[in-house]
């Protein structure tokens, strides 16, 4: 299983014959037209700067399916309902587990309190009334992708049983993300070798986040942390990882074919 990083929270996970994104907002240099087609798209939320807004013409292109949190594709499918087919929504709530096509995808908790600011922002560019909460983190064959939070004990309680050896963690510290510090107490507790920083890069130019990816390579260098964080271009392959115990198939599962 790879993961490449697509900007902001968007990665691209490929395994076996399967393509997943994950929160695709795609903005330049990333041309979503160019990318393989997707199986599955991942939504954590529905903050237009994860992906919502792109899910007509996404199906319409590749003819995938769409994951998110219930009260999300409850949304979109009575936003869509001419343009995407009932059957290609799966909604997920917190602990739960789907099979899709084999892979085993958890539902984990997540927190994102919005400030006035936030919500003032997302009122001036989401043009949208896709409901923000609740917010999923995804949990896949060893990989999490935390969505939009901030620390909570949620996290590490909902993995507690999982083996995670990449967290993919929003570290911008502002507008209810995570900062730093709180990114590498979440990556310790969950047992992650390394981290894959994300939610920093300023989503306009006058919308910047707090921290960028060099202030937790700084961080985990003065803690001496044994994490390995891996700051990633836009684009850029991270480096698989060889896993030999894979998500176990849940007997409480949705399946997918």
């Amino acid at each position: 299983m790879s993961l490449t990083y697509l900007g902001h929270s968007a990665v691209q996970f490929q395994v076996n014959d399967l393509t997943i994104y994950v929160d695709p907002y795609f903005k330049d240099p990333v041309d979503w037209t160019t990318l393989p087609k997707a199986d599955l798209v991942i939504l954590t939320h529905g903050h237009f700067d994860h992906g919502v807004l792109l899910s007509v013409q996404l199906y319409e292109s590749w003819k995938c399916h769409f994951l998110a949190p219930r009260t999300l594709i409850q949304w979109m499918q009575r936003k869509y309902k001419r343009k995407i087919p009932a059957d290609a929504f799966i909604s997920i709530a917190h602990g739960e587990t789907v099979q899709f096509k084999g892979l085993a995808i958890t539902a984990i908790p997540a927190h994102h309190p919005v400030n006035r600011m936030g919500k003032t922002i997302l009122r001036l560019f989401a043009r949208s009334s896709a409901p923000g909460k609740p917010v999923n983190g995804y949990y896949l064959n060893g990989y999490y992708h935390a969505g939009d939070t901030i620390y909570t004990a949620a996290i590490p309680e909902a993995l507690a049983n999982k083996q995670v050896h990449t967290a993919c963690l929003p570290i911008g510290g502002k507008y209810g993300v995570a900062s730093p510090a709180e990114a590498l107490k979440i990556a310790e507790q969950i047992g992650a070798t390394r981290i894959v920083p994300l939610h920093w890069q300023a989503l306009v130019e006058q919308v910047p986040f707090r921290y960028q990816s060099s202030d937790l390579v700084k961080l985990a260098k003065d803690n001496a942390a044994k994490i390995v964080i891996c700051p990633l271009a836009i684009g850029e392959l991270l480096e698989p990882v060889n896993v030999n115990d894979v998500a176990p198939l849940n007997s409480n599962a949705k399946i997918i074919s």
